[in-house]
């Protein structure tokens, strides 16, 4: 598997024993995230860089509370309270997810990030990068009305997704039984676990074991949000999904699907 761009820009951070500055006046330890990127859209999202997406900022419209913080509070809390609980040996995806959701809930302002259109997938979808990380990273989307993301999957990885503006319709799904391989055209089923409302300030969480396949539809109003991002070490692939629209089973909630490796990627001449 190629080495990606974020990848690339975390080796060097990830030397022994060597502390970095994430902002001003707080430093953290590189010490895990090895793998690939849990979604191929990051892949489009090249054109920015920490520097440019941290020193930018936005108000929020829709997010709703007193008690907010800024993006650069966000990040000086949320650090170092994701690498103690990663370094627990008790460690807890959904503990972990929780904690730092409850964070991401609070945030008053996302940064103006520079975005790019997943044009493979659905133009009217754009992604970017907002932080780059340890031991985490934060990818920012926006979603014009209409816009769909299909099923897709997250291996290995834990993430948070928080709305921000305007709604979408997030699904999650489970693999039920064995799945095939990445590159197998074989059919499986899948069970439909989370269908919800997504409105400014509400979260939703997967994890490598549990609701690791979603799917984003938006109707009449734009939507915006973020992916706060873990890769747990083990490298497996990202795919998106074929999905059957009528579930083979009304009561069950289950699906027929494909692996769909090619869509999103660019194409070779």
């Amino acid at each position: 598997m190629k080495e990606s761009f974020i990848d690339a820009d975390l080796n060097e951070a990830m030397a022994p024993a060597k502390d970095v500055e994430v902002f001003p006046g707080v430093t953290e330890r590189r010490y895990f995230l090895q793998g690939s990127l849990a979604t191929a859209a990051v892949i489009l999202a090249a054109v920015a860089t920490p520097k440019d997406v941290l020193a930018q900022s936005q108000k929020a419209t829709g997010a709703a509370g007193t008690d907010k913080l800024a993006w650069d509070e966000f990040l000086k809390q949320a650090l170092p309270e994701a690498q103690q609980l990663i370094a627990d040996a008790g460690f807890n995806f959904d503990e972990y997810l929780f904690r730092i959701g409850s964070l991401a809930t609070r945030l008053k302002e996302i940064p103006d990030s520079k975005l790019g259109p997943y044009t493979s997938v659905d133009p009217r979808v754009s992604f970017g990068p907002s932080f780059r990380g340890s031991p985490f990273y934060i990818i920012q989307w926006r979603m014009e009305p209409g816009a769909f993301l299909p099923p897709h999957n997250h291996p290995n990885a834990s993430v948070c997704t928080l709305a921000f503006a305007g709604e979408v319709q997030l699904r999650n799904f489970e693999i039920v039984g064995e799945a095939p391989d990445l590159a197998s055209k074989k059919t499986f089923r899948i069970r439909e676990t989370r269908n919800e409302t997504m409105t400014p300030g509400r979260i939703s969480t997967l994890s490598p074991v549990r609701d690791n396949i979603h799917c984003f539809q938006v109707g009449k109003t734009a939507a915006r949000g973020i992916d706060i991002n873990t890769e747990h070490p083990k490298t497996t692939w990202f795919s998106f999904l074929d999905m059957n629209d009528k579930p083979m089973d009304t009561e069950g909630r289950i699906y027929e699907v494909s692996w769909n490796p090619q869509l999103g990627q660019k194409k070779t001449s």
